[in-house]
């Protein structure tokens, strides 16, 4: 059921998520971000916001900080999972693999790998503060007009 909460939170959140893409560009090797980067980020953002914080939007804001921080982590999960998809996708199309099992579990390993790439004390806190910041922006909407 839509609900000015869910619709707060996908917005903000699609902007967070773009905003978080567009920092994390320089972390990639050689500053080449893959071209999907910044419209996926936005669209787990979106969806992140409107399934996640939307859904539990009008708790409180002492919740908010809660959902906002598990957003950040799924948001940050998503985009990982999303560029470790794609390389597994293009390992496996050079033949690089023993089987699909092999393919599913360097799919993890990618995503650890990727992972130190964004080990950045400024670029974390963003994240974390960030969510909180966007999950309290939700939780206004969501109480005010339920």
């Amino acid at each position: 059921m839509p609900t000015a909460g869910r619709l707060a939170g996908a917005i903000i959140f699609a902007l967070f998520g773009w905003y978080i893409a567009g920092l994390s560009i320089p972390f990639f090797p050689e500053s080449n971000a893959p071209t999907y980067w910044v419209p996926i980020a936005a669209v787990v953002g979106l969806v992140v916001g409107w399934k996640v914080c939307g859904g539990r939007a009008g708790r409180g804001y002492n919740p908010a900080i809660g959902i906002g921080l598990t957003c950040s982590f799924v948001i940050g999960f998503c985009m990982l999972f999303v560029v470790a998809f794609n390389q597994m996708f293009t390992n496996a199309m050079r033949l690089q693999y023993d089987g699909a099992m092999d393919a599913l579990v360097n799919i993890f390993q990618q995503m650890l790998e990727f992972s130190v790439l964004f080990y950045d004390i400024p670029f974390i806190a963003t994240l974390v503060i960030g969510g909180v910041v966007c999950a309290w922006v939700t939780e206004f909407f969501g109480q005010r007009f339920p």
